[in-house]
């Protein structure tokens, strides 16, 4: 984690690290200070931030919630009572966690693997909707011996057992709106959680010591010493990979209703190409999350293609011919190699277990593209070439 300090000075706003360079200037720059905040950084994670409150030996922190490249916060997210009345900067929706032995529920099976990654034995996970998704057998054991509980119902979740359970908090996906028409936020603390929207991988697993520091002291320690494990794993295989001037020329996405849908450039999955040794021709098309590109366009950039990669849920053995099957305009594009690889979410925890753990999946993707370098187990693998 970074610290900053940020003065505010009427309409001017300085950033400093430790110290304020002025360039070009011959003096250092003087800013009249009205007000200080301070904040702790992530590593990698870019849609969240804590804020100091308060001063002397001990003072809180406050979560901040935001989304990439808009102003303004979604959440701001609060300990405790006490914390929240220090605070003299509230902004966006605030949330005050409850008592912390209530435990976590949540709305995405990817949050139970952000837990599970720090939190063993998911004790601080009370349960959550679709639960049937879930592919961790501790929280399957949790469930059934009622130490957790589903909350899943019609149309979305069953209100009423979420607020028999109350949690100390409800974390969900802050798109669609499953809480819609409901006072739900006067009985529980909701927590939007944005990890599908960081464009580096280690930045989506980082949200691990988000679930922490909602737990407590203890809590947040093991968060942040399994993120620091996970990064540290991730950066010694990116380092590993080496430095070639001809790569690996990779595409990946699918035709959907005619038009080709693919991460964009700046997505987690352009990163994990790019750290794997490889380069991704959609790189320069902008974007976090999936885009659209016209199939004519498609097909040019295709042309120098060495690999084709794309995600699925297929029950069964997936090959080329059932490639083929699911669109025949699939063939103008293929490879000239020939090359295509999955990763077939009915076989792997693509949504849940991997996004704790990107350094698994690079380590997955070198062997793919440098099997001279690493080798890895076809049953500890996520994505896999398809048989031809």
């Amino acid at each position: 984690m970074r610290r900053f300090n940020l003065y505010f000075a009427q309409n001017r706003v300085v950033w400093l690290l430790s110290f304020a360079i002025c360039a070009g200037c011959d003096s250092p720059l003087v800013v009249p200070v009205s007000e200080h905040v301070e904040y702790i950084l992530p590593a990698h994670a870019s849609c969240f931030r804590w804020r100091v409150i308060g001063e002397g030996q001990e003072p809180q922190r406050c979560l901040e919630i935001m989304k990439p490249g808009e102003l303004g916060l979604i959440a701001t997210v609060y300990l405790d009572s006490m914390a929240f009345k220090l605070d003299r900067r509230v902004s966006g929706e605030v949330v005050v966690v409850g008592p912390r032995e209530r435990g976590i529920m949540t709305l995405s099976t990817t949050h139970v693997s952000l837990m599970e990654a720090w939190d063993l034995t998911l004790k601080n996970w009370k349960g959550g909707a679709y639960t049937k998704f879930i592919r961790t057998e501790v929280a399957q054991s949790r469930l059934r011996d009622k130490s957790a509980w589903d909350i899943s119902g019609e149309p979305e979740i069953d209100r009423e057992k979420l607020i028999a359970v109350h949690p100390a908090v409800l974390t969900i996906y802050p798109f669609g709106d499953p809480l819609s028409g409901t006072s739900l936020n006067e009985h529980i603390p909701v927590v939007p959680i944005l990890e599908y929207l960081e464009p580096h991988p280690l930045g989506r697993a980082e949200w691990m010591c988000v679930f922490g520091w909602m737990m407590g002291d203890s809590a947040e320690r093991n968060s942040r010493l399994a993120f620091e494990e996970i990064e540290s794993h991730y950066l010694e295989l990116k380092r590993a990979v080496p430095l070639k001037k001809e790569k690996l020329r990779v595409f990946t996405g699918s035709v959907q209703q005619g038009t080709w849908h693919a991460p964009g450039g700046s997505s987690f999955i352009a990163q994990l190409l790019k750290d794997a040794g490889v380069e991704y021709i959609l790189q320069d098309q902008a974007g976090r999350e999936n885009i659209e590109i016209p199939l004519e366009e498609m097909m040019v950039l295709t042309q120098s293609a060495d690999a084709w990669g794309l995600v699925l849920h297929y029950p069964g053995l997936f090959g080329k011919e059932e490639l083929m099957a699911s669109d025949e305009r699939h063939a103008w594009l293929m490879p000239a190699s020939g090359k295509v690889f999955v990763a077939n979410t009915s076989d792997c925890d693509y949504f849940g277990w991997w996004v704790s753990r990107p350094d698994a999946m690079l380590e997955n993707l070198i062997a793919l593209f440098h099997p001279d370098l690493i080798q890895v187990q076809s049953d500890q693998s996520c994505f896999a070439w398809i048989a031809l």
